[in-house]
Formats: C-alpha cells, structure tokens, sequence
C-alpha cells in the first residue's frame, strides 16, 4: 500500500527541521497564527497601554468618548490552503524537482502545523471551470484528502494561471477569518493582483509560499525536450544555447521578482520564494520564524 502524502509530509518534517522548527510542532505553532482567530466580545473605554489599532473610531464618534475594540481568542483557529492548480504548477522547480510535489509538501507542513494546535484546514483551488473548494477540518483523512485533492487536480491538462479568479474566489468563499497561505509559483501572485491582495488581508491574515521555475536555457542540465506548459511548444535548442536570450531572461525574471518581493512587502505579508522540494520545508520554516518573531514584537 502506498504510503499516505500525510505521512510523508511529516516524516520529512521531523527529519528536516528536527532542531529549527522543534518549538514550532511542539506546541507554539499557536504563536504563528496570532490575529487570525479571534471574535468580537465587546467595547469598553480606552485606557492608557490599549492598542490604538483597537479603538472603534465609529463607536468613537458616536459616544464621544474613545472605545476599543475586545475580542474573545478562539480555542480553534481556521486556516485555508489557496492552491494554485493550473498547469504551470505541473512543470519543473528550479532545483529540479515537481512543482507539485513541492506545492503538496508546502501545503502538509501547514496541515501539520495546524493540527499539532488543534487547529483546522480548509482548501481553495481550481479555476472558474471547475472550482474546489474543501471546508476547514482537522482530520488525519481530511488533510490526506486535501493533499490528494491539490496533486491529482495538478497536470499538464489543467487551464493555464489565474491568479486574479483564484483569489477573488479565496475572498468570496472564505467568510471567516484565517490565516491564508496562498502557493503559487515565481510568476505570482502578479503585481497587477495588488487590489486583490489588499482585500484579502482586510479580512485575513495572508502568506504566500512562491516556488521557482526551473531556467529552461541551461543546456547542460537540461539534455532533454523542454516544452513550455502555459503555451505548450518546444523551446528551440538555438534559444538555449544563445547568451543573448539568456541574459534576456535573467533580466525579465529579476525584474518580476523584484516587483513581486516589492509588492507583498508593500502589503506586509510573510512570504518566501523556494527553489522546490528540497529546499521548502526549511524555507517555510525561515519564513515562519521570521513571523513569528514579528509578530512577538508587535
């Protein structure tokens, strides 16, 4: 029988951030997701030490007499899992592994993560023609059904990228607020989803785990066909070799990063670039030490 994505998902975690992430999966993984399960209780008179970002400027206003905002914490914190299915998501990380295995495995450490805490986990994938959707639960064969949902519905076949329709859809589904990890791949989500973006944190709390695309012009590791999944055509072994074209492309590949990095800073989103499966258990653990951290101070 095979072995569960599940399993494997936390077989690699153990083994890769044994030291690293111990205090995240041994009962402070609740840290990571501060802000994001918390209900309104009441408002009560702002007293010196509040948090100003608490106060009800429109109970403010009404009342003349500043008023804060309280807030009951949840014992069950939601999370969401805002998968890019297309078929980009189907071609090659850069360091040579699947960008679905990775997007999977990315995917199970917040699963993981979320059910060490006693937290739930739900899904948004797909696209306008055949939307998924999975409600947030905690269950060793709910996540196993999540992880199986976002890697069968992964292919070559699948439409090419929507980001804008992914998230508007992320929004409009998801009610309730949580912590959203949106995985995607270098290319988004792209600096014209920024109005998208925005709205979304003014509900959730949001990050976003990038997987980069392998360099199809590098001949010596790649002796094969290379075929560009979006717009399926071989790329012709004179664009490959040509240090023009690469150049090029270094260049245009900078500059989107750069305008991506620029833009979730902008949103003050806890995001991370990884090269693929090899590397995405000990970036996302890097990303979410870095939040936590943050938020620590905050």
């Amino acid at each position: 029988m095979a072995t569960s994505l599940l399993t494997r998902v936390k077989a690699r975690v153990d083994l890769h951030t044994s030291n690293r992430a111990r205090g995240l999966i041994q009962g402070r993984g609740r840290s990571l997701f501060k802000g994001s399960g918390e209900d309104f209780d009441d408002l009560k008179y702002y007293q010196p030490g509040d948090k100003i970002s608490d106060i009800d400027w429109k109970a403010t206003a009404r009342s003349g007499e500043p008023l804060i905002r309280q807030f009951n914490e949840e014992r069950v914190r939601h999370l969401s899992i805002v998968a890019d299915t297309s078929s980009a998501m189907a071609a090659t990380a850069a360091d040579g592994s699947s960008k679905r295995d990775t997007m999977v495995m990315a995917a199970g450490m917040i699963c993981y993560l979320a059910q060490k805490s006693g937290d739930l986990v739900g899904l948004v994938a797909g696209d306008d023609s055949h939307p998924i959707q999975l409600p947030a639960r905690s269950s060793d064969g709910h996540l196993e059904l999540l992880l199986r949902t976002i890697q069968q519905a992964t292919t070559t076949a699948s439409p090419p990228k929507d980001t804008a329709w992914l998230l508007e859809r992320a929004f409009r589904v998801t009610s309730r607020s949580t912590l959203m990890t949106i995985i995607t791949d270098e290319a988004g989500p792209d600096v014209e989803d920024f109005s998208l973006l925005r709205r979304l944190t003014t509900r959730h709390d949001v990050m976003v785990v990038r997987i980069a695309d392998a360099d199809p012009l590098q001949p010596a590791s790649l002796d094969f066909d290379v075929v560009d999944v979006d717009s399926p055509r071989e790329i012709a072994p004179i664009a490959r070799t040509s240090k023009r074209v690469a150049q090029d492309v270094q260049a245009y590949r900078q500059a989107r990063r750069q305008g991506i990095d620029e833009m979730l800073d902008r949103l003050h989103l806890s995001h991370v670039l990884s090269t693929g499966e090899t590397t995405v258990i000990d970036d996302m653990v890097t990303m979410l030490r870095s939040r936590e951290f943050r938020h620590a101070r905050a």
